[in-house]
């Protein structure tokens, strides 16, 4: 519930008999007022009989007084005018899926919009007047709200729907699909980010003062991986992985590395480029120091989610 609307109680004695009740509007009649949608498979009943629209969506306030100050109430979905309706406020922060239907003796008018922190409502992200179910994929954690309404303003109980799929992580792998919900990641790593724990190879022979590469190639390069190896005297390449797999730098074959240089390699997948990873780069970078007995260790550093330009030991 994004603001509660104060209930209003009036009673009325006689000696021999009660007054019978006036009929009223459903409590989430205004829009200030709105009822949460509080669980993943959220149905209801709402009678529209009473519903009203409202010239101004923050008349009622919150105490029920004429606070004002807000937008006019839309009764318009795709060329159709509906009337007499009622609000429901998908959780707070929302990201993920929502399935809604709404269902009576007359065509009923679904649609959701976006609101900021100040209740005011930014903009319509879809409406339907059709029998079956709209169907949304919500993006950005932010807040939504849903109006439900009779088409040609009718009114009458109503049967409402939403069936939600959150995205906690917001990454577009629902949580039910997600393996690290808690993440960002991928799809077609299940929802994790990408594992870039790729295996390089480098072959070479002594040559004077320093060493002849023979070759390099690394393993477990997944597709859309930009890789770039570097050293003085051997130049540079780039390739960008087009599959999963091998990449063997062929251009370094035969090079000569005078001592004291090093051998780099930089192994991304970042939100560039061909790869669907759009939450920062991730990836390896390697290190061989060129020595005049021949090639020292590897140095390896990994480049973590998020921390595109800084590199850290690998865990």
């Amino acid at each position: 519930m994004r603001i509660a609307q104060s209930l209003l109680a009036a009673a009325v004695s006689m000696a021999a008999f009660a007054a019978p009740a006036v009929a009223a509007p459903p409590p989430n009649d205004p829009y200030l007022a709105s009822s949460p949608i509080d669980r993943a498979e959220f149905t209801t009943t709402v009678d529209t009989t009473e519903a009203t629209t409202q010239p101004d969506l923050f008349n009622p306030s919150r105490d029920g007084l004429p606070l004002g100050g807000g937008s006019s109430e839309n009764t318009a979905c795709k060329g159709a005018i509906f009337g007499k309706t009622v609000w429901y406020d998908l959780p707070p922060r929302f990201s993920g899926g929502v399935e809604l239907s709404a269902t009576a003796a007359f065509p009923v008018a679904v649609a959701v919009y976006e609101w900021n922190d100040a209740s005011q409502i930014t903009r319509m992200v879809d409406c339907t007047t059709s029998p079956g179910p709209l169907r949304l994929v919500l993006a950005g954690k932010r807040n939504y709200t849903v109006q439900v309404g009779g088409v040609g303003a009718a009114g009458g109980p109503i049967a409402f729907k939403a069936d939600v799929f959150f995205d906690k992580d917001d990454d577009g792998s629902l949580d039910e699909l997600d393996k690290c919900p808690e993440v960002a990641g991928i799809e077609r790593f299940g929802g994790c980010p990408p594992e870039l724990k790729v295996t390089p190879a480098l072959s070479w022979a002594p040559a004077g003062n320093g060493i002849e590469i023979s070759r390099l190639a690394v393993d477990r390069v997944p597709k859309g991986a930009k890789l770039v190896v570097k050293c003085k005297g051997c130049g540079s390449q780039t390739v960008r992985a087009k599959k999963q797999g091998r990449v063997v730098f062929n251009k370094l074959a035969g090079k000569t590395v005078r001592a004291g240089a090093n051998i780099e390699l930089l192994v991304t997948l970042g939100k560039t480029g061909k790869s669907t990873y759009k939450f920062g780069a991730t990836g390896s970078y390697f290190k061989w120091p060129v020595k005049a007995s021949g090639l020292g260790a590897r140095q390896s550093r990994c480049i973590a989610v998020g921390t595109a330009s800084k590199l850290e030991s690998c865990k």
